[in-house]
């Protein structure tokens, strides 16, 4: 089975992923819509966020998470921040949306050449961009999370922790700022788990892949990664 149209593939994506992943192995415009809609969430939560956050709060936060600033230094970045306040809604909104264009683009790389295990797979580049975009997908609920906890804040003393709501630390571990692993579980959240699953079932959809084959390569790059930041931390 498989998506008839675009609308449902946004449906499909959440509950059954691989009737969108189907449909989309013919569509046309699917990922450019999808994009669009992960892009329009993101901004409006970022706009959201800083529009209604105290910006001096925001200030005196970061410059608090510089532990290991001397104060010459904290000095020196609460300057910096305070020229360029203003501006933080705009980096975050366009430098957040860059950055995802930018990660899609070497993930479809990264599925381009794990799929030449299949012979039979013989999708191009721009193919396996869509697929990413897809895979991300999760985002959309992630971002309309943040939405949803901004508008609802009682107080505009609002932290960039908020952010991370859905993040391992904060569900599960609770480690204090200073801790050597603690952005890294910041950084490690509920939705990207999800995204490695989406993308799994996406790849055993696109291929001949075994599911534990398309799960592994589908998670290698995350394990890569958190694996490496794991080991640089600690040392």
């Amino acid at each position: 089975m498989k998506s008839s149209n675009v609308m449902t593939a946004l449906v499909d994506i959440f509950i059954s992923p691989s009737k969108a992943f189907n449909g989309l192995k013919e569509a046309k415009g699917w990922s450019f819509v999808a994009f669009i809609l992960l892009a329009g969430i993101l901004a409006a939560s970022m706009f959201a966020f800083y529009n209604k956050a105290d910006p001096q709060f925001l200030i005196d936060q970061q410059v608090a998470a510089a532990v290991d600033a001397t104060i010459a230094e904290q000095k020196m970045i609460r300057q910096s921040m305070e020229q360029t306040i203003d501006m933080q809604v705009w980096f975050a909104m366009f430098g957040s949306i860059i950055g995802l264009a930018i990660i899609n683009a070497l993930m479809a790389g990264y599925y381009l050449f794990v799929s030449k295990q299949d012979p039979e797979a013989n999708y191009g580049y721009g193919a396996w961009y869509g697929f990413g975009v897809w895979a991300m997908m999760p985002l959309v609920i992630y971002y309309l999370g943040v939405l949803v906890l901004v508008l609802t804040a009682s107080t505009n003393q609002i932290s960039q922790t908020l952010m991370s709501y859905s993040s391992i630390n904060q569900l599960l571990i609770g480690l204090e700022i200073g801790h050597p692993l603690y952005t890294l579980l910041e950084s490690l959240n509920i939705f990207s788990i999800w995204s490695i699953l989406i993308a799994a079932i996406g790849l055993k959809s696109w291929t001949n892949f075994t599911f534990n084959k398309a799960l592994l390569f589908a998670a290698l790059p995350s394990i890569v990664i958190y694996g490496i930041w794991t080991v640089i931390a600690l040392v």
